[in-house]
């Protein structure tokens, strides 16, 4: 059996390559038996799951009984420099910051054997991803319901310094959430809800004197984040300042994918390729919510638009500043009701770094060949969608994704 180095995904023996991100398979064979007791501490008891940079185990405290979750640097990544200074950071970064809604660390340690593993908060339930399958899709006001304590964690960490880069529903734990549970209110417990795995999080300088260079931790020709909630400048799109660094609002980008999917029940931009996802992200902009499902009304729809916006400074300041809006447009008659789109193949209109889908005439096809892609959940279609006066007019245009010259 192998595993994706960076998605944790396991495989044949006979395929090399992850087919969800390309990236190399390794060996499985390093997973810790349950009994094992490291540094006379922690008992491992279970295995949870395995991430990009490490595997997840449920563990026991043997003297206090506590139970955390230990997560072990992959033994691979030990001798690389960079990886283990990535791996040491997340400890930093997350041992350094608190907050009721994101999961704290307790230790970091390496033990006589060179095994690296980091002690954190053991929080039982559902990842959000998990939720969203047995759902198929949440309401508008449930997605919000859900979504709001990890803003509140954002914002706090945003004020900091801190920016996440890797938001997505598999790093959002609903706690008391279990597949077999007849009540499924616990989500709705804003305590319950934990935004999981800083193990990307970048440090920015928040007083204006700039970045220290050596926080950044960006490896050459390596993607930071997962491929599907990406933000154009995390694919290496310059945004319009000219300044190339990551800061806050590519996880405004990413917090607007989550509510898209939560919402509609498919990711806004779904394809096998990194090559056909990387052009989705940076070059399309998918069919407005309302369009895609009926009783969502066109504010809440154009407020995810806007989170989703192609440059970030069309984007939302702030995740508090996104949440108000959704929460004002809730209040808003929905649009009348349309036929259902199959969420699992949305339309996209074509975009570009220089001229806005918003600015184009409203009855004329953006100047652009149609998208023929396969998707993991279903698929881009060719039926480029025209924007209509619905979606797109003069009063919403300066809200949505544009770009100048």
């Amino acid at each position: 059996m192998k595993s994706c180095s960076k998605c944790g995904g396991k495989y044949d023996d006979g395929i090399k390559f992850c087919p969800r991100d390309g990236a190399s398979l390794v060996e499985d064979s390093s997973e810790l038996a349950a009994g094992r007791i490291l540094d006379d501490q922690y008992e491992i008891e279970a295995f949870i799951a395995r991430g990009g940079m490490g595997t997840v185990y449920r563990a026991r405290h043997t003297l206090l009984g506590d139970c955390v979750a230990v997560k072990v640097l992959r033994p691979e990544m030990r001798d690389n420099e960079e990886w283990l200074q990535r791996f040491l950071r997340e400890g930093q970064v997350a041992r350094r910051f608190r907050h009721p809604n994101a999961v704290t660390v307790y230790d970091l340690r390496e033990t006589d054997g060179n095994l690296i593993y980091m002690v954190m908060e053991y929080v039982e339930g559902l990842t959000l991803d998990a939720e969203l399958k047995l759902r198929g899709r949440f309401t508008p006001t449930e997605a919000l319901r859900v979504l709001k304590p990890v803003a509140d964690v954002l914002d706090a960490a945003h004020k900091r310094g801190i920016v996440h880069r890797d938001l997505k529903p598999e790093n959002v734990m609903l706690g008391g959430v279990t597949e077999n549970s007849q009540v499924r209110s616990a989500a709705s417990d804003e305590q319950n809800i934990k935004l999981l795995d800083l193990g990307i999080a970048k440090m920015v300088d928040v007083t204006g004197g700039g970045a220290n260079p050596s926080a950044s931790l960006t490896l050459v020709g390596q993607i930071l984040g997962t491929p599907y909630y990406m933000s154009p400048e995390q694919w290496g799109e310059l945004p319009r300042d000219g300044d190339a660094e990551i800061d806050s609002r590519t996880d405004i980008y990413s917090f607007g994918v989550m509510l898209y999917e939560l919402v509609s029940g498919a990711k806004p931009f779904d394809a096998k390729s990194l090559g056909k996802l990387r052009r989705a992200h940076t070059s399309l902009v998918p069919r407005p919510l309302h369009e895609v499902m009926p009783g969502i009304s066109v504010a809440f729809s154009r407020a995810v638009a806007r989170a989703l916006a192609k440059d970030r400074a069309d984007r939302f300041s702030t995740a508090g500043e996104l949440v108000a809006e959704l929460k004002a447009a809730l209040a808003e008659t929905p649009a009348p009701n349309v036929p259902l789109i199959n969420p699992n193949a949305p339309t996209l209109i074509h975009t570009n770094q220089r001229n806005s889908v918003a600015a184009l005439p409203i009855h004329e096809n953006p100047n652009h060949s149609p998208v023929q892609q396969s998707g993991a959940r279903g698929s881009l279609t060719s039926n480029v969608h025209t924007p209509t006066p619905a979606s797109f007019s003069a009063q919403t245009a300066p809200q949505l994704a544009q770009h100048s010259n």
